[in-house]
């Protein structure tokens, strides 16, 4: 029953992003990538775990572009078996081919990061309660990789898909933050 009205949800918070214009889409993007990129959050970290992101997805491109500029350690996701990932050391976004689901991805040679050497997780969300918790892409990656760290995690979320309640499951993880466009929300969770 859970699993299916999460499915439902999904399918509706995809379609509202797809509806937005391209300009409405990199409006919210930029906003929320400015917000973040200016927070205490981004400037205590010095190891960060971000996302590489799709068309659906909040866009991250600004986001690993300056962390690169500013010298942090960045990784980002390799997606393994059985719905592990791993945090992986990029030092270019040229490095970044084409992985799992169309994804980019880094090599399985690039320097893994163990979770507990990373600052701050930065995780999609295709829409957010204010408790911290997320309803992400159904494949359990970043709950199972949120499990492995103490790092602080951040959900990149458009405020119109900010909700009060999600339905949630036993294995579902809150981040301590959700970024949107307008503003940075502490959860006060996990």
């Amino acid at each position: 029953m859970l699993q299916t009205e999460k499915q439902q949800l999904r399918r509706y918070y995809r379609e509202a992003r797809r509806t937005l214009s391209s300009d409405e889409k990199r409006f919210i993007d930029c906003k929320i990538s400015d917000n973040l990129l200016k927070s205490d959050l981004y400037r205590d970290a010095a190891c960060i775990f971000c996302y590489v992101s799709t068309s659906d997805e909040i866009g991250t491109a600004a986001i690993l572009k300056q962390a690169l500029t500013d010298g942090k350690t960045l990784c980002v996701p390799l997606c393994g078996r059985a719905g592990e990932m791993s945090a992986r050391r990029i030092l270019s976004l040229d490095e970044l081919k084409s992985g799992a689901y169309g994804i980019p991805e880094p090599s399985s040679g690039a320097p893994e990061i163990p979770p507990d050497g990373i600052s701050l997780v930065i995780v999609p969300a295709l829409s957010c309660d204010r408790n911290g918790y997320r309803l992400g892409y159904g494949g359990g990656y970043y709950d199972r990789f949120l499990a492995r760290t103490r790092a602080v995690a951040a959900a990149l979320c458009a405020e119109s898909r900010l909700t009060d309640e999600l339905p949630r499951e036993p294995f579902d993880l809150p981040c301590n933050y959700i970024i949107t466009e307008r503003q940075v929300l502490h959860t006060n969770e996990k």
